[in-house]
């Protein structure tokens, strides 16, 4: 569980859970849907921050191409 990247608090809760028995079983696996939601919506603004980043390296690579040409030119 701990490979799986939950924070702390979230194993604990899953240990205690996990520690009172076959009834707890439906709250783990919805404290696991949970985590595993928090962790798609992180994805997602990871996803978003990269694309961000993309597309400011472009745009930087554009304008150092153009100085390099405008050099050449000199």
């Amino acid at each position: 569980m701990r490979n799986a990247g939950l924070p702390i608090e979230a194993l604990i809760e899953y240990v205690t859970l996990f520690q009172q028995g076959d009834e707890t079983v439906e709250a783990r696996k919805e404290l696991l849907t949970e985590q595993r939601k928090n962790i798609l919506d992180k994805i997602e603004d990871m996803k978003k921050t990269l694309e961000r980043l993309d597309k400011k390296i472009e745009g930087y690579e554009r304008n150092v191409m153009k100085k390099e040409k405008g050099l050449k030119k000199s």
